[in-house]
């Protein structure tokens, strides 16, 4: 279980609630609507509370200004984008009115790896939930083995509202759902009922089992609230394959964006084919750079902005939050309309050329910014195969808490090569987290 928590679908902090961004144009009579919920739910505490006042003890006495708990060391808060652009930020309820098509959802967070293809039809509503974890084991989902209670977690889920593919919430949502409302209130009415009966002056074979049937009643209640939510929910498969021509931009070559956990289209007759999968990692800041998110003439963070620091990964609401760019990939000099999905294309048999350039600041960086990192890879496509490579970029952002600018930018690439081929199935770390995402983030040498 994720902490015995359930599911929220509001900000957990005052100040980080839904907003919409990129100023979107309403589209025409043609349109739908995409009813998205930004839900979130506890971590799994690694730290005892003594462990956690010592750390934060022993992280003042050496003069730390952000001095906190937790590893969180840069924002997690969800960030999201459609087609490309994006659209809002925060935790919370947003209608989102898009043309009729189908369009690329994308969720930001600590990492990339949140995406989904949505048809959206004329005048129906289309109801998708995003839900991610809270605190700092957020990103042990996407980075190195995964051991202990969160091995079979995946840190995030993205789907149809009522078929999230994520085991862990069954019982929580269950309990949401009232049914242990339903078990407590039965529980308790056990015994005025009992007191009742016994009143009546009714023998105790008769008060005895009244007493009994009524909790044993509200417990097979949310038992079958339980089994009903598990057969409700993971009844959602790989989204089918989305051609980005509809809203690449003109001169690009459009990818296929692939599902996270979908295999790769048969390449036609004669042909190959290149999968890009491309995603970022945020970096760690400083305790330096986290304290620029201060209020002026505030040297230590206090109690509310350790919370939110431990929790979202951010001392306060960042005013001005971007979106990271899509890296910049080229297949044989051919500019393609990249972003941080599993990009397929289709080629011919042979050599091929893919280079890879880090994307440029979103906003200004009045220091000046990193400058971009390149790779460049060769290739040999067989004709009717996929040829796979892994994109990994780690992105190091310190945004300004109140104005539209970044006091540093760096994106540093973490590794271009082929992919590597997942370990044998026998192997448990192999498939952790494979149930929600699809990718099995804990995969070892990725």
């Amino acid at each position: 279980m994720i902490g015995s928590a359930s599911p929220r679908f509001g900000p957990p902090l005052p100040g980080w609630q839904i907003a919409p961004i990129g100023g979107r144009r309403a589209p025409g009579g043609n349109a739908g609507t995409l009813d998205l919920r930004v839900g979130h739910c506890a971590g799994v505490e690694t730290r005892s509370i003594a462990e956690a006042a010592e750390i934060i003890e022993r992280r003042e006495r050496a003069g730390d200004p952000v001095a906190a708990k937790g590893d969180l060391r840069s924002s997690l808060v969800p960030l999201v984008l459609i087609d490309g652009r994006p659209a809002a930020t925060g935790w919370g309820h947003i209608a989102i009115p898009l043309p009729a098509g189908r369009h690329l959802l994308e969720v930001q967070s600590q990492h990339s790896r949140a995406w989904r293809a949505v048809d959206i039809a004329a005048g129906k509503t289309v109801k998708l939930d995003y839900i991610g974890m809270l605190g700092d084991r957020h990103r042990s989902y996407a980075e190195g083995a995964v051991s202990g209670r969160a091995a079979e977690l995946s840190g995030h889920a993205l789907g149809p509202r009522g078929r999230l593919h994520y085991r862990q919430y069954l019982p929580a949502n269950a309990r949401s759902r009232r049914s242990f409302a339903v078990f407590l209130l039965a529980l308790f009415a056990a015994a005025p009922v009992t007191w009742l009966t016994a009143l009546t002056g009714a023998s105790a074979s008769v008060v005895f089992p009244i007493a009994l049937a009524l909790p044993l009643l509200g417990l097979a209640f949310w038992g079958a609230r339980i089994l009903w939510t598990y057969l409700r929910y993971n009844r959602i498969g790989p989204a089918l394959p989305l051609s980005t021509a509809a809203f690449a931009p003109a001169g690009l070559a459009a990818p296929i964006v692939l599902a996270a956990d979908g295999p790769p289209p048969p390449p036609h007759p004669g042909a190959a084919a290149v999968l890009i999968d491309a995603r970022f990692l945020k970096a760690d800041l400083s305790s330096g750079e986290l304290a620029r998110q201060l209020p002026p003439g505030q040297a230590r963070i206090n109690g509310v902005q350790r919370k939110a620091l431990d929790r979202v990964g951010e001392l306060v609401p960042i005013r001005h939050r971007s979106a990271v760019p899509p890296p910049e990939i080229w297949l044989d000099g051919v500019r393609v309309a990249a972003s941080w999905t599993r990009m397929w294309i289709e080629a011919t048999p042979g050599r091929h050329r893919v280079s890879v350039r880090t994307p440029g600041a979103p906003l200004p960086v009045p220091s000046g910014q990193a400058p971009p990192q390149t790779g460049v890879l060769e290739i040999e496509a067989a004709e009717g195969r996929t040829t796979a490579l892994d994109l990994t970029v780690t992105v190091k952002a310190v945004p300004d808490a109140s104005e539209p600018l970044l006091h540093h930018w760096d994106c540093r690439i973490a590794r271009f090569a082929p992919e590597i081929e997942p370990p044998p199935a026998a192997a448990p770390q192999a498939e952790a987290g494979r149930g929600a995402t699809g990718r099995g983030w804990a995969r070892t040498g990725r």
